[in-house]
């Protein structure tokens, strides 16, 4: 039996994950699979692993315990994390497991799980219940072994991205493409292959050992080897993706860093001008400008909890078609597209780098040039983690000297002041305090930042 401590460990908000195999080992891998297949008995599933050692080898128990459980599995292989919601929407399998440990470093893995709905299973649900089974060693008998086989979905992938991108329009570009040395090479490659525009790859080797930086591309260190391309190529823009290929950044044309939150409020106009007066979810972070924009484009904001669970929930729900959050998250309905119409939602890093540069093209303009009125409209801290902080403390001074103000809790505490904004909260991941400002000039964000700190600290 796994120890309690250790499963509270491993067992977050999203995902399960930890260091392999002191946090978990293969047998825990297996106990897993077997605990999900029997809370969700499920037929038929579908995997797949990111570039990491230990992924592959936690991956092989896993599968082991969903055929021990009863169920079939289709392998996706190496692979990253949009290729298997995808996968488990048009398909329609009864779930999908992502064995990754997304952007952690090397000695991390885990999994993503999700049901047939593409709904990823968290810890307030469904993580919970399998939790419980494992505590309590509750496995139905073996059934007779069920079968697996190889899958790829790259090309119903293409054909989908195709429907909602007219790739005609995108030619006549030069980009630099980072991966990570990441799970998402093997799909950026398939569809910029089937491109009218010149690729600079770096680090597409995955699990070759040779990747010159980490897996999260919003530290400034993971930024550098695509900034040093895009000038030293004079490229017009330059991608860089995760870990396991679910979140993207972009480097504009004069290596410069854009910020998510820039380029989200550029995205939701794209959308918003193909799918009139829609609904978008923006994550609860940095809202004040993206609501602006959003409203000013005839769209509806829904300031939500951050999380891709979170958000996808509420998405499939509400039958929204977009949502993205500052992390570089962007999640889409399969119901944007023409051929699909299904109420399916899934988290994708290539759509919104097609989206814009198709956008650029069309209007004829640099990356610079189309996200500058965002950048001299919306001034931001970048994400601000403090260690050794106590939410609840900092919480309760915070609304004592801010209590004048607009306040909301969807996801720690917001403030709205007429011309600025902070969110403090919590990480849903890791032990830190996260600070996120907005504010309409340089000085009232610096003079805001300044206050905050001191009250904080």
């Amino acid at each position: 039996m796994i120890e309690k401590t250790k499963l509270q460990k491993i067992f977050k908000e999203y995902d399960i994950r930890g260091k392999y195999p002191e946090d978990f080992d293969n047998g825990t891998a297996y106990q897993i699979a077997r605990a999900f297949v029997d809370h969700a008995k499920p037929k038929h599933v579908v995997l797949a692993v990111d570039f990491r050692c230990e992924s592959k080898l936690a991956g092989q128990s896993f599968m082991a315990g969903l055929i021990d459980g009863g169920a079939d599995v289709s392998n996706l292989g190496v692979n990253a994390t949009p290729i298997l919601f995808f996968a488990v929407g048009k398909n329609k399998f009864d779930g999908g497991v992502m064995v990754t440990a997304s952007h952690n470093p090397a000695g991390y893995t885990g999994f993503k799980i999700c049901g047939s709905n593409g709904v990823v299973y968290g810890s307030a649900d469904k993580l919970k219940k399998i939790s419980k089974l494992i505590s309590h060693h509750k496995y139905q008998k073996l059934n007779k072994k069920k079968k697996t086989s190889p899958l790829n979905v790259l090309d119903g992938y293409n054909r989908f991205i195709a429907s909602l991108v007219d790739f005609k329009n995108i030619k006549d570009l030069e980009v630099v493409l980072d991966s990570s040395g990441g799970a998402s090479a093997k799909v950026v490659s398939h569809v910029f292959s089937r491109l009218k525009v010149k690729t600079i790859k770096i680090n597409f080797k995955a699990n070759d050992g040779h990747s010159d930086h980490g897996l999260n591309p919003m530290l400034p260190e993971n930024q550098r080897s695509a900034k040093v391309a895009v000038k030293k190529y004079k490229s017009d823009l330059g991608i860089i993706f995760d870990g396991d290929g679910d979140r993207c950044i972009f480097i504009d044309e004069t290596g410069q860093f854009v910020e998510p939150y820039h380029l989200n409020c550029m995205l939701v106009q794209i959308i918003l001008n193909r799918w009139p007066k829609s609904k978008i979810i923006i994550d609860a972070r940095l809202s004040l400008g993206l609501s602006e924009t959003i409203m000013g484009a005839g769209g509806q904001p829904i300031v939500h909890r951050a999380g891709y669970s979170n958000i996808v929930r509420t998405m499939s729900q509400k039958k929204i078609i977009f949502g993205c959050e500052n992390s570089g998250h962007y999640m889409f309905n399969f119901s944007m597209s023409p051929r699909e119409r299904i109420n399916y939602v899934f988290g994708d890093s290539i759509i919104p780098v097609l989206m814009v540069m198709e956008h650029l093209k069309q209007h004829n303009l640099s990356l610079s040039e189309a996200i500058l009125p965002f950048r001299q409209k919306y001034h931001i801290s970048g994400e601000i983690n403090l260690q050794g902080v106590d939410f609840a403390s900092v919480r309760k001074k915070l609304k004592k000297r801010y209590w004048k103000y607009k306040i909301k809790q969807i996801d720690g505490l917001s403030v709205y002041g007429r011309d600025w904004f902070f969110n403090v909260r919590p990480s849903h991941t890791e032990p830190l305090v996260r600070i996120n400002i907005e504010a309409t000039s340089k000085k009232i964000l610096a003079d805001l930042k300044k206050k905050l700190m001191i009250i904080i600290k």
